[in-house]
Parts: structure tokens; sequence; C-alpha cells
């Protein structure tokens, strides 16, 4: 009957076919150990270009205080970036100009409920300025006031491009247009003296206070500026509750430092500028001073494909996150940067760092690299760029790899079964000459076509040709053993029945004595001969039962050796032991009925005045080799196993007893429960033969 394609070996073979993923998945970790090296080459590249941009702006400290040259900076001095504005900005009181720059406005926090964003922008020559306050209570200038911190205000401290530190205030009677006016001190209090109509803007309210945009001749300014915001909440009072400022409010400490982006620093920079690479320039502020280049990859492959390249190319982005130029760009627009990598360079350590964009789609490789000047280090050099590339060829290289696996796994899938099939059929052959081999009744008629291929299939062609043969013979075994049985029962049989039916006509007592005697006589050999076929099935059920137990192997033979000199007053035994102990765990008795048997085997085989050995050594394993040796008839050809066999006997001549071929049979019984062997071979010098039983020993 075919069996189910699930338990074939063809089934099997396919199963075991699927260890060739481990090509693939040894491929893919291949690639990935690829991949890290062209990660670390790339960050050993970018900190090489970072750290070349930075030896080009050694010695370049004036670059660094405000972009575009000036007075050396205090000790305490704020730094305000003032961002190039690419769109016209128009005074309206809204930030929807400032959108692109909305990400880098400050937030400046008082106190109390008071807070402010202030943004810096230029454009052709002017200063822009945009200043959204949160205040829950909006209180205005009052008609013809000139108190300034009577309320709410915007104070501008700036200096002139001589050097001069102004002072200007705006504030307004209601929301509009707004000019900014001097502000002078008198008596401790700032009061406004004559309006500056070139400082005009717009005055909005808004849900959580009011919004301020301004616009500033960028020839009124060098380069400092300082902004504060006033908060009076009272309108009766018009206490001064709280002033938040960029600066320290301190008319006698220069206002904070304007920083710019500076070109002659971006064209120095411009000559080593990478594809796919950006490089920012920072102060010690992280403040951007330039940069150059964009974060861009081409990863699209244009050339042609066929279907089944496509095919492949389409499930394999399934699976392998691909390259993608949507990505969000946290840096992108920023005026100032943040990273452990700059705060580590800022600390004088060059180092880089890979992170992730918000949006997950692509990694980012950035190198930092301090820039050094005679009094410490004055900036840091930023050098980033896309694993992108890296990916793309990584994707690349897996596709190739998955592709040439596939088809190699598709090949080698079909040889496998093709290689199955033709086993599967040598294998039917096989089954099919063994049921046709045997009757249904399990009689042996035939004997199996011998198989000449030398592998495992062949192998267990001529194994079954040796079993079926051995069958066969064991069979005839069999059908002649009720024969010998006869031929054993028969003589018992023959005397009990001749002595019985004597004993029916015979009126002589002393006859009929002798005939009983006769009776007996038979009947107990029919008993020994039905007890030794009994005696092997009890010795096995015995030995379920039997427990073992360390002892003196030596002792044992040594004792049973004195035994066997008044058993067998006729024989001479000569006992060869140790003298060491042979320690083996099993059990005494069991060994002494295996010793028994071999002793009568070789009692009855021995040359008439020869000895008897009993032998017993240290073998290697480590085990005990106990042997009996006896002169006498040496084993047929080929028995040296078989004698082991159940009624096997070799006597060419008959005694008074029964034999029937058992004896050595439970003597391996015996010795196959200790976990041992016995083996049977003819003497090389003299007539005679040995049989041995190996046990292993104890330490």
């Amino acid at each position: 009957m075919p069996q189910p394609f699930r338990h074939s070996i063809r089934f099997k073979l396919l199963l075991v076919s699927l260890t060739l993923l481990v090509i693939p998945w040894a491929g893919y970790r291949y690639v990935q150990g690829t991949e890290s090296f062209l990660r670390d080459a790339q960050g050993t590249m970018l900190l090489g270009t970072a750290q070349a941009v930075a030896a080009l702006l050694h010695n370049h400290e004036d670059m660094f205080v405000t972009g575009t040259g000036g007075t050396q900076p205090v000790h305490d001095d704020t730094f305000l970036y003032v961002h190039p504005l690419s769109g016209p900005i128009q005074l309206d009181g809204y930030d929807e100009d400032w959108q692109p720059h909305l990400r880098n406005i400050w937030h400046y926090k008082g106190e109390s409920d008071l807070s402010f964003e202030a943004l810096l922008g230029e454009r052709r020559n002017y200063l822009y300025l945009l200043v959204k306050v949160d205040d829950n209570r909006i209180v205005y200038q009052a008609p013809n006031a000139r108190e300034i911190e009577k309320s709410d205000h915007i104070s501008l401290r700036l200096a002139s491009p001589s050097g001069e530190f102004m002072h200007y205030g705006l504030t307004t009677i209601a929301p509009g247009w707004i000019v900014a006016e001097k502000v002078t001190f008198r008596a401790g209090r700032k009061r406004l003296s004559e309006s500056e109509p070139r400082i005009q803007g717009e005055w909005t309210e808004t849900e959580k206070g009011y919004t301020v945009e301004l616009r500033i001749p960028r020839y009124l300014i060098g380069d400092r500026l300082e902004l504060a915001v006033g908060d009076v909440d009272d309108p009766a009072t018009r206490e001064l509750m709280d002033t938040i400022s960029t600066g320290q409010e301190d008319k006698n400490t220069p206002p904070g430092r304007l920083v710019t982006p500076n070109s002659e620093m971006e064209r120095i920079i411009g000559g080593l500028e990478h594809e796919n690479a950006r490089i920012w320039v920072l102060n010690r502020h992280r403040q951007v001073l330039a940069k150059r280049g964009a974060l861009h990859t081409e990863t699209q492959d244009h050339q042609p494909r066929q279907f089944s390249q496509q095919l492949l190319k389409a499930m394999f982005r399934l699976i392998v996150d691909q390259p993608s130029e949507q990505f969000v760009d946290e840096f992108s627009g920023r005026s100032r940067l943040s990273g452990p990598e700059l705060l580590a360079a800022l600390d004088g350590t060059p180092d880089t760092r890979r992170r992730i964009t918000p949006d997950g789609e692509a990694t980012i490789l950035s190198a930092a690299w301090p820039i050094r000047s005679p009094g410490g280090i004055v900036g840091v050099v930023l050098v980033e760029q896309s694993t992108n590339q890296i990916l793309a060829l990584q994707n690349t290289a897996l596709e190739r790899l998955f592709g040439t696996t596939a088809m190699l796994f598709v090949a080698t899938l079909l040889l496998l079964l093709a290689f199955a099939t033709l086993l599967t059929r040598r294998i039917g052959r096989l089954r099919n000459q063994v049921e046709r081999a045997v009757t249904p009744d399990g009689r042996i008629k035939g004997e199996l076509t011998s198989d000449r291929a030398r592998d495992e299939i062949g192998d267990l062609n001529r194994s079954f040709s040796g079993v079926l043969n051995r069958l066969a013979e064991y069979n005839r075994y069999l059908e002649a053993m009720a024969s010998r049985l006869a031929h054993e029962l028969r003589t018992p049989l023959t005397i009990v029945k001749s002595s019985l039916e004597n004993l029916e006509h015979e009126q002589s007592d002393a006859q009929r004595v002798r005939y009983i005697t006769r009776a007996k006589e038979g009947s107990e050999r029919l008993g020994l001969i039905l007890h030794r076929m009994r005696e092997a099935t009890r010795l096995e059920q015995l030995l379920q039962q039997t427990e073992l137990e360390p002892f003196d192997l030596g002792l044992l033979v040594s004792a049973s050796g004195d035994g066997y000199r008044s058993a067998f007053p006729g024989c001479r035994f000569e006992v060869r032991i140790p003298d060491t102990p042979v320690n083996v765990r099993a059990a005494p008795d069991l060994l002494s009925q295996a010793l028994d048997k071999l002793v009568a085997n070789a009692v009855d085989f021995h040359l008439a005045g020869s000895p008897i050995l009993l032998s017993l050594e240290q073998a290697d394993g480590p085990s005990a080799l106990l042997s009996v040796i006896n002169h006498g008839p040496t084993l047929p050809e080929g028995m040296t196993e078989g004698i082991f066999d159940s009624m096997i006997s070799v006597r060419s001549t008959k005694g008074d007893e029964p034999h029937l071929g058992l004896g050595l049979y439970l003597v391996r019984l015996i010795a196959e429960f200790h976990d041992g062997e016995v083996s049977a071979r003819n003497l090389l010098k003299a007539d005679g033969v040995v049989i041995s039983i190996r046990l292993p020993t104890e330490h």
C-alpha cells in the first residue's frame, strides 16, 4: 500500500532541503557585517571632513563673534540669532510670513505669568523682529502719558554702528501701527522723549496677549541688541509687575550680541562639500554660522528589468526596508542644533552619532569636531550624511543574494525530489521482493535478487537477504525440532510403555519391581526434558526480578572451583584469579548458574586426564574476562557464534541424559542481562575450546 506523501522520504527530504535557508541567513548576516563596516567607514570619512573644515577655520576667532566681524565679546554676552529671510515680511502683526523660521523662535519666561517669544530676521538692509507676548491682561498707555513703565510695553536697547548704546520704547494707546520712541532716564524713571519713525511696526491683540512686528533699518544697529517686555496688570495703579529681558536689564551692560550667518565662512567650507552631505559650522552656543550641502541621495534604478526581476524586487520591497528620499529632517531650517556629539566636541572630544529621523524613514550619521583657537574652543563643525546609499547597496546585495538563493533552492529542491523518487522506487522494489519471498503463512519460499549497489539501500538488500536465509534455516530447524523432540521423547516413552505392558503379564514380584523401576526411570527422563525446556522461560522471568549487588568475582570463582572438585571427583580443576579484587555489580546466583553450565559443558567434552581451567583476568574496558578452558574436541567451523542460540547442540554422541542445546543459550541470556557478552573459540595451539564471559567492572 503506497504511503501518504507526508510520510514519504520525498517529503522528509523536502523538509531537510529547508536547511538551505541557512545560506541566505548567513548571507544576510554577512551583508549586515558589511553594512556595519561601511557605516564605520562613513563615520570615519565624516570625521575626516569635519577635521579638515575645523583646520581651515582654525585661528579665525573673529568669524565666531557675530559672523560679520565686530568688537570682541565680553564674558557674560548673550547671543541673538538673526535669520536670513527668503521672503518679504508684511508688518501686519501676524506670523504667517515667519512660518519657515517659527521652529527657531526663542522662549522667555518670567517669575509671574508673563512670557514671550521672539524671532529676528534680516532682509534687504532691514532687521525684522517678531515678538509674541502671553499676557492675561493688556494695559495700554494712557493718553499723553510719557512714562513707559506705566503700561505694557516693549523695550529695545541697541548699539549703533559707532558703538553708542541707544534705548527705545514701544507702547501704544490701542492696537495698530506703532513707532518707537527714545527712552531717557529722569529721576530714576524711564520716560519717552522723541519718536524714531524709522523703527516702526504693528501691534495686534491675540487670544493669549498681543503680537508686535517691527522693522528696523540695518544702518541703525551695529552688532548688539537687547529686547525686554514689561507687564502692567492694574490700570488704576499702573504698577510695573514684571519685566523679562533677553539680556541683563542693566543699562551699563552691553546688549546681547547679534549672530548672523557668515558668507565668507560658507565660501571656505564650500570647497570641502561632499555629495549628499551637509556641513554645519556652529559657535559655542551651537548657533549656525554657516551651512553647505543637503541630505539627498539618488537611489532610483532606471535600468530596464525583466518581469521576473520586477516581481522579485516588488516582493523584496515588502520584506526589507527601502531607502526613502521623503523623510522628516529635524535639523532643517534650525538656527541652533543640539545633540550629544556637539556637547562632546565643545568639551574637546570629537564624536559621532547615528540618529533616526522622527518619521523613522531614514538614518542620519553625524560627526562633530571642535574648532580651536588660541583662546580655546570657539565652535564646532558638524558633518551629516544619510545612510541611504549604504542601505541601497545593502538592499541591492540582499536582492541579488535572495534571487540567487531562490534559484538554487528551487534547483536543489527538484534534484532532491528526483533523488528521493529514485530512492523510493528502489525501496519499493525491495519491499515487493520481500513480500514475494514470504508466504502469507510465514514460510520462506524464495530469495531476494542481489543488489550490487554499495550504498545503504544495497546494504539493506543484502542484509534482508541474509535475514531471510537465516529465517529459512530457522524455519527448517523448527520443522526439524518436532522430529528431534519426538526422537528425544520416543525412548523414555517406549521404556514406560513396554514396562507397563510387561507389568500386566508378569507374575513374578522381582520382575514386576524391575519393570516398575524402568517405568519410573522413563518418567523421570520425560520430566527432565520438560524441565530443561521450561528452564529458559523461568530464567527470563527471573531476570526481570533480580537485583544487582557489588561483590568480588574472584572469590566466587575460587569458591566455585572448590565445589566443582567435590562434584566432579574424576576431573581435575585449576583456578587462576588475580591477586587484587575484581569488583563487579551483578547477581551472584545467576553468575554461579552460568558458570555451572559452562563447567558442565566442559566436563562433557574434556579429554580424560586433562585439566579444566577456570580463569579470571582484568581486561580493557574496564571489564573482567571469565573463561572456562577444556582440552578435547573443537567446535565445528562456523559454530563459534551459533552455539549460543536456542536448541543448538554439537554433540556427536548421546548419553543417558537428554541434551536439547539450551545450556549455552542460558549462559548468553545471563551475560547480556549483566551488560556483558559471551564468546567461544578454539584453542590455537592444542585441541580444545575456550568459552568466555566478559562483564563490566566497578572501580
